[in-house]
C-alpha cells in the first residue's frame, strides 16, 4: 500500500513539474485544463498497468504456496495462572493507527465538503432568485460577492450595472463550460488523498485556468479596458468555498490581468504535449517491471527486518544464496513468536526468527532439504549466555508447538529449468478458545485479576487436570524446568533439536532428574504435574538415566545455597531402568539425532 501511494505521489509531482515548466505560460487554456484534470487521476491508475513487451525480465519464477493457518488454541491447553494472565494481556488487539488516522482524515474532509454545500444552500434560500440567459441568478443582499456553481450565478446587489454585465458574461462561461465538474472531481480526490499536498496545488492551477478561459471568452464581448479596470479596482471579500468559480479572487487578479495582455501562443507550441508520450512510456516501463522493483523493495525491507533480527538468535543459521526461495511467515495478533526451521533429516535448527504480533516476515535463501516449523508463543524476547553461547528466548513462554506441515525445499529440475519451491505459513494463537469442558474461559475468568477470580481459575485448572481432561496437558518450559533448579550443571545443546517426551499419569505429580551415566551429574531437572505432556529439548549428546520422585504438594527449597525441588508429601522414589543414548549417529545417509518418549506413573 505504501509503495502504491509513493508511486502516485511521484507520478503526480512529475506531471505537475512538466506542466509548470512547459505549459503554464501558454494560452492553450482548454488543452491545459484537460491535462490538469486528467493527470491526477491517471497517476492513480498507472501503477496497476502492466504491458508485457515492456518487461525485459525473462526470469522464470516457480512458487508453491501452502496457505495453512495453524491455530494453536484448537488443542486442549490448560495454562497455569501466570500463563493465563500473559495470554489475557496478549489478547489486546493491536491497532494500525495509520489506517485509523487515514480514515479520520477522509471523514473530516467529507464533512467539510458537506458544510460547503450547506453554506451554498443557505445562501440560495435567503436570497432572491431571478433568471437571465436561461440561467438561475441568486441575488445576494448587501453583498459585492460574485461567483457561480453548476447552473447558478450568485451576484451581489451592491455591484453596479456595468459590473453586473461583465460578471454575468464571465460567469456564464464557467457555467457553459461545466467548470464545476472539474472542481467537484478535485474535491473527491481531496477526500481520498487529503494528506497529499499536490492535490491542493492541482486545484489552484485548475482554478486559475478556469479564470483564464472565462476571461479570454468574455474579453471578446465587453470593453477590455473597462474589464481590466474592474479587476484592478476589485477590493471585495470573497466566499471561502474552494469549488466555486469566483470573479473577485484577489490572489488571482494580477495573474489574470497579465494573461489578458499576453499574446496568443503559436500553434507549434502544442507539440510540447507530445513529450508526454516518452514520459508515460517510461512510467509504463517502470510499472510493467514492478515485479522486479517490488522484489528489490521487498529485499530492502527484509534486509531491514533481518537487521532487526538478533545476531544472537541467528548465530548458527544456514543460508544458500544460490537459491532465491523463501518461507513467508505471517504472525497473528495474539502473541509474539520464535519460529524455527527444523531439518527432518538431522533435527538441526537451520534458521530462527523472532516475529512480533501482526508482522509478516520472509525467511530467504533456505538450503535444500525437507523441514518442519516449530513455534514458541509468548512475550518479552530476551537473550542470555549459556556456556559461552548466546541464546534467544521468550521470558513468558505460553506454548510450544511442533509443526505438522512438511516443507520440501528441494529444487526441482525440469526441461524448462530449475524450479525453486517457496511456502507461506499463517500462524496465530487464539486465547479466547482456552476454556474448560463446561465452556468457562480461563482467560475471561482471570481478566479482572482479583483474588477471588484467580482462586476460581486455579480450581478450574486443577479440576480439569485431575478429573475432566481425558488427554495429557501441555505446560510451559518455565513451569516444567524451574530456573532456580536448572543452573550450574544444567546443559543445553541448541544445535541439536532432539527431545525427551514425558507423559505423566493421573496418580501423582513427578520430579525428574536427567542424570549423566558418565559423571552422575544432573543435566536437567523437571517438574511434571499429573496428566502432563512435556518435551525436554536440546539435550547434549551422551548417555543418561532418570531419577524419579512421585509425590504431592510441590515446593522449591533452598539448601546449602542451592535450589532443590521437593514434595511436602513424598510418595515414592525410583531410578529409571531405561538407558537413554542421545549420542548423534552419523552414517552414509546423514546424521540421525535420537529422541525418546517415556510414560511415568505411580
Amino acid at each position: 500500500m505504501f509503495h502504491y501511494l509513493l508511486q502516485v505521489l511521484i507520478f503526480q509531482l512529475l506531471f505537475l513539474v512538466i506542466y509548470d515548466v512547459l505549459h503554464k505560460k501558454d494560452t492553450f487554456f482548454n488543452w491545459n485544463r484537460l491535462y490538469l484534470l486528467a493527470v491526477p487521476f491517471l497517476s492513480l491508475i498507472l501503477p496497476f498497468i502492466e504491458i508485457d513487451f515492456l518487461n525485459s525480465s525473462s526470469a522464470e519464477t516457480y512458487v508453491l504456496n501452502i496457505e495453512r493457518t495453524i491455530i494453536a488454541s484448537t488443542k486442549t491447553i490448560i495454562p497455569n495462572i501466570n500463563q493465563t494472565e500473559a495470554i489475557s494481556k496478549m489478547s489486546t488487539q493491536s491497532v494500525n493507527w495509520w489506517i485509523v488516522i487515514y480514515f479520520i482524515g477522509i471523514i473530516v474532509s467529507f464533512i467539510l465538503l458537506i458544510l460547503k454545500f450547506h453554506k451554498l444552500h443557505i445562501l440560495r434560500n435567503v436570497s432572491n432568485i431571478t433568471r437571465a440567459f436561461d440561467k438561475r441568478i441568486v441575488v445576494l443582499s448587501n453583498s459585492s460577492h460574485a461567483f457561480s456553481f453548476w447552473n447558478t450565478i450568485f451576484l451581489g446587489d451592491s455591484l453596479t450595472e456595468e459590473e453586473k454585465k461583465n460578471i454575468i458574461s464571465h460567469e456564464l462561461v464557467h457555467v457553459n463550460h461545466k467548470h464545476t465538474i472539474d472542481q467537484i472531481s478535485i474535491e473527491i480526490l481531496k477526500i481520498l488523498l487529503w494528506w497529499n499536498p499536490l492535490i491542493y496545488i492541482y486545484q489552484a492551477r485548475i482554478t486559475l485556468l478556469h479564470e483564464y478561459i472565462a476571461d479570454s471568452v468574455t474579453i471578446s464581448k465587453v470593453n477590455q479596458r473597462n474589464y481590466i479596470e474592474q479587476l484592478l479596482n476589485a477590493a471585495f471579500q470573497t466566499e471561502k468555498i474552494t469549488f466555486i468559480n469566483q470573479f473577485f479572487n484577489q490572489s488571482l487578479i494580477k495573474k489574470r490581468i497579465l494573461m489578458l495582455q499576453k499574446s496568443q501562443s503559436k500553434s507549434i507550441a502544442k507539440f510540447k504535449y507530445l513529450l508526454l508520450i516518452p514520459v508515460i512510456t517510461g512510467i509504463l516501463t517502470y510499472t510493467s517491471c514492478k515485479d522486479t522493483d517490488n522484489a528489490k523493495l521487498t529485499d530492502a525491507k527484509e534486509r531491514i527486518q533481518s537487521s532487526n533480527q538478533s545476531d544472537c538468535l541467528n548465530k548458527d543459521s544456514k543460508y544458500d544464496y544460490t537459491l532465491d526461495n523463501y518461507l513467508k511467515v505471517t504472525n497473528g495478533k495474539h502473541a509474539n513468536i520464535i519460529a524455527k526451521i527444523v531439518s527432518l533429516k538431522t533435527s538441526e535448527v537451520i534458521r530462527k526468527a523472532f516475529i512480533t504480533r501482526s508482522q509478516t516476515y520472509f525467511i530467504r535463501n533456505i538450503p535444500e532439504g525437507v523441514y518442519r516449523i516449530d513455534v514458541i508463543y509468548g512475550e518479552e524476547y530476551a537473550e542470555k549466555d549459556v556456556d559461552g553461547s548466546c541464546i534467544g528466548f521468550l521470558k513468558k513462554e505460553v506454548l510450544f508447538e511442533q509443526g505438522q506441515d512438511i516443507l520440501d525445499f528441494t529444487a526441482i529440475v525440469t526441461n524448462k529449468g530449475k524450479h525453486v519451491p517457496s511456502y507461506s505459513l499463517d500462524i496465530d494463537l487464539l486465547p479466547e478458545n482456552l476454556q474448560n469442558k463446561n465452556g468457562h474461559s480461563l482467560e475471561t475468568i482471570n481478566k479482572s485479576g482479583d483474588e477471588k477470580s484467580l482462586e476460581v481459575a486455579q480450581k478450574l485448572t486443577e479440576q480439569y487436570r485431575n478429573k475432566i481432561s481425558p488427554r495429557a496437558n501441555e505446560i510451559s518450559k518455565k513451569e516444567a524446568e524451574p530456573y532456580c533448579a536448572n543452573q550450574g550443571d544444567t546443559k543445553y545443546d541448541y544445535k541439536i533439536d532432539n527431545y525427551l517426551k514425558f507423559t505423566s499419569g493421573k496418580n501423582a505429580d513427578i520430579i525428574v532428574d536427567i542424570v549423566s551415566n558418565e559423571n552422575s551429574k544432573v543435566v536437567r531437572t523437571l517438574y511434571l504435574p499429573k496428566n502432563t505432556d512435556y518435551y525436554a529439548r536440546n539435550i547434549p549428546g551422551g548417555i543418561y538415566h532418570l531419577r524419579i520422585v512421585y509425590g504431592e504438594g510441590y515446593q522449591e527449597n533452598s539448601k546449602d545455597g542451592k535450589c532443590e525441588l521437593s514434595f511436602r508429601k513424598k510418595l515414592m522414589e525410583e531410578k529409571g531402568a531405561d538407558i537413554l543414548d542421545f549420542n548423534v549417529i552419523t552414517n552414509a545417509k546423514g546424521i540421525n539425532v535420537p529422541s525418546y518418549s517415556i510414560t511415568l506413573d505411580m
